[in-house]
């Protein structure tokens, strides 16, 4: 059960999660767990690395389009009261041609486990779609995952978004 392991690995998180994802819906139910465990372990490093789309016939700036999904973020699909994670995002996604998507859906706690799967960060992919997923608890592995979107912000291929 995707939701179980999710949230398994959130609340035992203690001292990082890194969490990719496309898509975010009911996301206040989905991210309890790692809510709460942020306010539980203030030295909690938690970085999002989250698609933002850019509607279709939409040319706002860029600006107001991270802005939106933020507040969003912050007031529809995160628990109410909670602190907030960093969150970065692929700028290409929001270009007005050639879009790209910032498509992996992962966890990775402490360095150590990591969660490779299917499943979109919303009740229906957590809770009732067919997913598959790959837990793995290789400390290698999730250090090379961190060291991935490490350099891609480095690089500037993802930005963050700020609050």
């Amino acid at each position: 059960d995707t939701s179980v392991v999710v949230r398994e690995l959130f609340a035992k998180a203690e001292k990082s999660v890194l969490v990719a994802g496309y898509a975010i819906y009911q996301g206040d139910q989905v991210f309890q767990a790692l809510a709460e465990r942020m306010q539980a372990i203030e030295s909690l490093d938690v970085k999002f690395f989250l698609n933002i789309q850019r509607p279709d016939n939409d040319t706002s700036e860029v600006s107001i389009l991270v802005r939106k999904f933020m507040n969003r973020l912050r007031d529809h699909q995160w628990p109410e009261g909670c602190p907030m994670p960093e969150v970065y995002y692929d700028p290409r996604s929001l270009a007005l041609d050639k879009r790209s998507s910032l498509h992996a859906k992962c966890v990775v706690v402490d360095e150590e486990v990591v969660f490779v799967s299917s499943a979109n960060f919303t009740n229906a992919g957590q809770e009732r779609n067919i997913e598959v997923g790959l837990l793995v608890r290789t400390p290698v592995l999730a250090q090379q995952l961190t060291t991935h979107f490490s350099k891609l912000r480095e690089s500037g291929l993802l930005q963050a978004a700020g609050w």
